[in-house]
């Protein structure tokens, strides 16, 4: 069997492409991100969710194991950009609407803090799709990232989140999306009060207000997908538990997204998927320590599509232990 030598090369050459083309299949639509202008200057940094939990929602909650019938599709293509005088990574982040921890994971060698100019930045716009239904709405917490499906199935808009930390994790589970609010007033939980006493009771809309300006509801929940007054914290574990996005990009999300509307939320810290015949994978980091066998089952995986070499491991275990979130090329499939 033909495998890939080194982690993070693309396949090369052409009698890897010539031997997947042979095989024919369809190629994946090429996703797309949407570009948008800078939101307000962050004025408060906390985080806004605390949960309540119905038995309601808890029953629609109930853990899921998907196990795809076919590999998943690669979305998108690897982009560049190149430090400014004066920009962080996280200025990277904001410009191109993207998440900065998974820009520093990327790349490694840059200071995110003061990157020299003219630095190229590796950008996280090349995806494999999360192992769940192509429908509504799906979030892959690891990868700090949400899927809407509702604008194409093989196409999906693909936005940065913040989610909760270890200590306040956001949900894992099937939902619906529930109450949809515009200009939500913050009513302060008495927990984050107690973190932080100068807060007042509720804080009205405005620049002030950390839900930025639309609220949806998880499911039954207190929870929601919001924007929010602190760009800084996308693309981090910076919430209480709900999942915050760019203030334009939830502008742009809520209108088009109804009550009712599916939402999956995985905890998929390894995905695998194919592309014009080659085998791909894609790792993150096991942010809430849940997922300790991932190396064990991503082996298991590989080897149901008759991956059985040793050079194939080696770069899939490489892959898992850098996380960096970025699809490699691990092998060629068998005929």
């Amino acid at each position: 069997m033909r495998t890939i030598a080194n982690i993070g090369e693309k396949p090369s050459p052409r009698p890897i492409a010539m031997r997947a083309r042979e095989r024919a299949s369809v190629r994946p639509t090429t996703g797309r991100r949407v570009l948008s202008g800078l939101v307000a200057i962050a004025l408060l940094g906390a985080g806004v969710c605390t949960g309540i939990f119905s038995s309601a929602a808890a029953a629609e909650n109930a853990p899921e194991t998907l196990r795809p019938t076919a590999l998943a599709a690669l979305v998108g293509e690897p982009r560049v950009d190149f430090i400014a005088a004066g920009d962080t990574l996280l200025d990277v982040a904001d410009r191109h609407r993207l998440g900065f921890e998974r820009i520093t994971r990327l790349n490694p060698e840059l200071d995110p803090w003061i990157p020299p100019t003219g630095s190229r930045v590796r950008l996280p716009t090349h995806h494999i799709l999360p192992d769940a239904p192509a429908e509504g709405l799906v979030v892959n917490l690891p990868e700090l990232q949400l899927y809407d499906f509702t604008v194409g199935r093989n196409d999906p808009e693909i936005f940065a989140l913040a989610i909760g930390d270890e200590l306040d994790p956001s949900l894992v589970g099937r939902f619906r999306i529930g109450r949809k609010r515009s200009n939500p007033v913050w009513n302060v939980p008495a927990s984050i009060r107690a973190e932080r006493p100068e807060l007042p009771a509720a804080v009205p809309p405005g620049p002030d207000n950390p839900l930025g300006p639309y609220w949806l509801t998880i499911g039954q929940t207190s929870y929601g997908i919001h924007g929010t007054n602190n760009r800084w914290s996308i693309g981090r574990e910076a919430t209480h538990g709900c999942l915050r996005l760019y203030n334009d990009e939830i502008a742009r999300l809520f209108p088009r997204i109804p009550t009712g509307t599916p939402i999956r939320i995985v905890y998929q810290t390894v995905k695998l998927g194919e592309r014009d015949g080659i085998l791909y994978v894609e790792a993150h980091p096991d942010r809430y320590g849940r997922d300790p066998d991932r190396v064990e089952v991503a082996l298991a995986r590989i080897a149901e599509w008759g991956i059985d070499d040793e050079e194939s491991f080696m770069l899939l275990r490489r892959a898992i232990d850098a996380a960096r979130g970025e699809p490699v090329a691990i092998s060629v499939l068998p005929d």
